[in-house]
């Protein structure tokens, strides 16, 4: 008897807890619907107008937003296009210069020593590569470049050549990056310099490589007194 009046006063308390919580919502809407009607017409269009422009607003400034997204993603693609085409141009004129290793397709020209050759026949060589096209040019791993040294120097006993004041030993070996065949052809020409070096019996060795790597100038230039003229123009 005791459990049943305990189950029922339970049920009692939830029902009346559930009835005070629906009557404080209900009292709650009531409010909020008794105070819109309670607003006058023009108040209530007031608002919706009110409402209706900050949406307006609020849209054209995501649309403001969105567009300066864009530019700015426009203007680091561009940036950055335009660092990678700086860096392009930056590192062909290194290549140029010597400042950095050169590979491709060209040949090597191989002098066994039997007969000594001259400084003036290796810059003959040099210059008729250059005349054929040649991008780089090295000399027993001595990248040629406009202010590389070519010289002889004698002692009591001989001579010997030198690249930039360092003395070369035979074999020497002459690589150059270009079109092999133009390269080939510009040194064998009936009556050029090949010709010219076989009647002194120096007989120099020419092969067609698919890939030439030479390296970059062992002492750059270093520039301390030339400096880049203005163009008054601009």
């Amino acid at each position: 008897m005791n459990k049943l009046k305990n189950w029922q006063i339970a049920v009692t308390l939830v029902l009346f807890v559930l009835g005070i919580f629906l009557s404080v919502q209900f009292r709650t809407q009531q409010t909020l619907l008794d105070s819109l009607e309670s607003m006058k017409e023009e108040d209530l269009v007031a608002m919706w107008k009110n409402l209706n422009d900050k949406r307006a607003k609020l849209e054209q400034e995501i649309q403001l937003l969105n567009g300066q997204y864009r530019e700015l993603m426009e203007q680091s693609n561009l940036g950055k296009s335009t660092f990678a085409n700086v860096q392009k141009d930056l590192d062909k004129l290194r290549l140029i210069n010597g400042l950095l290793p050169a590979k491709g397709p060209g040949i090597t020209l191989t002098i066994s020593g039997e007969s000594a050759v001259l400084a003036v026949d290796l810059v003959d060589l040099v210059n008729e590569l250059w005349a054929s096209g040649a991008e780089a040019i090295a000399i027993n791993g001595h990248r040629i470049i406009a202010t590389t040294s070519i010289a002889q120097v004698e002692d009591a006993y001989s001579f010997y050549n030198t690249v930039d004041g360092e003395r070369l030993y035979y074999p020497i070996v002459i690589e150059a990056i270009g079109d092999a065949n133009t390269l080939e052809k510009g040194l064998t020409f009936t009556g050029g310099i090949i010709d010219n070096l076989n009647s002194f019996s120096i007989y120099p060795q020419i092969e067609q490589k698919q890939e030439v790597v030479i390296p970059a100038v062992k002492y750059p230039q270093r520039w301390q007194v030339a400096k880049i003229k203005e163009n008054k123009e601009n």
